[in-house]
C-alpha cells in the first residue's frame, strides 16, 4: 500500500513540476529569440549580395542601389525589434518609489 502524500510533499512536487515547466518556456523563448537574431543579422549579407547580383547580371546601378535600399529598409525594423526585445518588462504589480507626503 502507498503512503498518503502530506501536504508539504504535495506543495514540493507542485512547485518542481512548475519550475520545470518555466525552464522548458524559458529556453523555448531563448531558441526563437537566437533564430530571430540570426534572420536580423543575416538580412543585410542576403541584401548586399542580392543587390551585387543583379549589378552583375543587369548592369544597371540604380537598380542594384534599390535593391540594396530595400534589404536596408527591411534590415531597419528587424534590429529594432531584436533591441526591443532585450528589454525586460516592468512590474507593474509592484509598489512605486513615489511617495505623495502625509494626508492631514
Amino acid at each position: 500500500m502507498s503512503k498518503k502524500k502530506t501536504k508539504r510533499q504535495i506543495k514540493r512536487e507542485e512547485r518542481e513540476r512548475a519550475a520545470e515547466e518555466l525552464a522548458a518556456a524559458t529556453a523555448a523563448f531563448e531558441g526563437k529569440r537566437r533564430k530571430y537574431r540570426i534572420a536580423a543579422l543575416a538580412t543585410p549579407v542576403v541584401a548586399l549580395a542580392l543587390s551585387i547580383a543583379v549589378y552583375v547580371v543587369t548592369d544597371d546601378k540604380q537598380l542594384a542601389g534599390l535593391t540594396g535600399m530595400i534589404g536596408f529598409a527591411i534590415f531597419i525594423p528587424l534590429m529594432l525589434g531584436a533591441i526591443g526585445g532585450e528589454v525586460t518588462p516592468r512590474d507593474r504589480t509592484r509598489a512605486g518609489s513615489i511617495d505623495f507626503g502625509s494626508k492631514r
